[in-house]
């Protein structure tokens, strides 16, 4: 189902289209009144062409109108004003045509306020005085005495409308946003319904990197994103990524002669960088040919690592919904239920009722508790310190008020990882943890986590019972899979040597887990 069509997204809506029909017929009211005062004096023949040259004008400015509300300035009122002045000015018009006059200064007051209003009018006067200062040899007076009440007119107009319509005004620009936001997501929307533009930063990098191996020889690629070399994010790789890390690293004149490092300029400066390993020659023809489809994939890439950044932000609020609602809703009925339950052990003389109920009452108790957990769970984040701080606070929680002994083993160097990253990661160590805590009957618990910031090894372990594996109709497991898959890494659940389970994420080579993905 289609969300709009393609004639919805240019269309101003609700206020605005009501805004730019009120000024529409200003305009058309004022030519009428032109064209009736120029009729009753009797000077219709001769004044055709100026009310032509109005009319038109008149349309010029409607159309401009239509922009939607970001695009759209006082200079399109401040246009009309100065134009219809010097066309009336200049040809020794009928005073009836001077009544056009009046109306940018209204069109003014319903859009912009007051301020802008008197300068529109005075940009009129001006016009008047300009235009009739150039025509030689004419008397001014008339067209002065013409032009005059009708500007003095406009101005009276527009300051009263100005007032009235302010409280339009706010609500059109409080709109404003709104409708610029929901004219690009209707596009994008599109776009990506119609597979036209692919929105993956992963994909993206890789279609770059594959590109230009294919057109320039190269042997090796990586692509990173980041400002500068130091800042340096890996996207994506092909071939001996470690050795192209270190030129990239290096001066411009210490580099390998077959590697080339190729910025990749953003719509707001710099985005990333290409890094290019075993190209046999180099010319200015393939050097230019590098930097085209550089070029090519920047605005892609822009457009994808912005997109990641509403998904992840879209993400993190939808599961902050589903706890409120987990919180407010279910489990606060279950909690209710609870309280019935211990009503029936209270007023019943049957001791098997009475028993039957205080076994109810205890798994009442354990879903409650585990509701909060999953909410808990749903509402933790990585937040400003790094996935090993995220790790060892949510460790320390669910440990809290257990028999559970916890180890925690964390190594962090080299670069931060991606959000994307750490956010899966957290997923899969919170889905093993909670196993653990439900299912193991564990008395510790280990917990390691390892990266060099391109690498990286996660290890959930426990004592207890083992035997962990795939269920019907449970897809924790599936789930955990599919995560480390999205990163790039290998998910390994089996048993612990001595007894219990073990839950091994781990890549051994650099990863989507920054965002894209390597092939060795």
């Amino acid at each position: 189902m289609l969300l709009t069509d393609r004639g919805d997204r240019a269309r101003p809506s609700g206020g605005v289209l009501y805004t730019w029909r009120v000024t529409t017929a200003i305009r058309v009211f004022a030519l009428a009144l032109a064209v009736g005062i120029v009729f009753s004096e009797g000077h219709a023949g001769v004044t055709w062409p100026l009310l032509a040259a109005l009319a038109v004008i008149a349309g010029a400015g409607a159309v401009l109108d239509w922009t939607p509300e970001p695009h759209r300035t006082s200079w399109t009122a401040a246009a009309e004003m100065l134009l219809a002045a010097l066309v009336l000015g200049s040809a020794d018009a009928s005073p009836g045509l001077y009544a056009y006059l009046a109306a940018p200064p209204v069109l003014t007051g319903v859009r912009h306020g007051v301020v802008t209003t008197i300068n529109v009018t005075a940009v009129g006067a001006l016009g008047v005085l300009a235009a009739v200062a150039g025509a030689a040899g004419d008397d001014p007076r008339p067209a002065l005495a013409a032009a005059g009440p009708w500007l003095l007119s406009g101005l009276g107009a527009g300051l009263l409308t100005s007032w009235q319509s302010r409280s339009l005004r706010d609500q059109d620009a409080r709109r404003a946003p709104y409708e610029a936001a929901h004219q690009l997501m209707a596009q994008l929307h599109g776009l990506a319904r119609r597979r036209e533009v692919g929105l993956d930063t992963a994909q993206v990098a890789e279609d770059l990197g594959a590109d230009l191996r294919r057109k320039t020889g190269a042997l090796a690629s990586a692509v990173y994103s980041g400002p500068t070399v130091d800042d340096a994010v890996l996207l994506s790789g092909y071939g001996d990524v470690a050795a192209l890390e270190e030129q990239i690293l290096l001066p411009a004149a210490g580099r390998a002669p077959d590697t080339r490092v190729l910025p990749i300029q953003g719509t707001g400066g710099v985005l990333g960088h290409l890094v290019l390993g075993g190209v046999l020659r180099w010319n200015d023809e393939i050097a230019e040919t590098a930097a085209a489809v550089t070029d090519d994939f920047a605005l892609r890439m822009d457009t994808a690592v912005l997109f990641d950044e509403l998904r992840q932000m879209a993400t993190s609020e939808e599961r902050n919904r589903l706890a409120r609602e987990m919180h407010d809703g279910v489990a606060q009925e279950i909690v209710a239920l609870g309280y019935v339950v211990d009503e029936i052990e209270s007023v019943s003389d049957d001791p098997r009722a009475r028993e039957l109920a205080a076994s109810l009452r205890d798994e009442i108790t354990r879903v409650v508790g585990e509701l909060r957990y999953s909410i808990y769970d749903l509402r933790h984040q990585v937040s400003d310190h790094r996935l090993s701080g995220a790790l060892a606070e949510y460790v320390r929680d669910l440990s809290n008020g257990t028999d559970l002994r916890v180890h925690l083993t964390f190594e962090e160097s080299g670069p931060a990882l991606s959000g994307r990253t750490e956010a899966e990661l957290l997923r899969v160590a919170q889905e093993a943890i909670s196993n653990v805590r439900r299912h193991s009957r564990a008395k510790n618990l280990w917990v390691g986590f390892l990266t060099d910031g391109h690498t990286i090894d996660l290890r959930i372990e426990d004592d207890g019972i083992g035997h962990a594996g795939p269920k019907d109709r449970h897809w924790g497991l599936t789930t955990m899979a599919e995560r480390a898959t999205g990163i790039g890494a290998t998910l390994q659940v089996g048993d612990r040597p001595g007894g219990g389970t073990r839950v091994h994420l781990h890549s051994d080579h650099p990863t989507r887990a920054r965002e894209g993905s390597v092939h060795p």
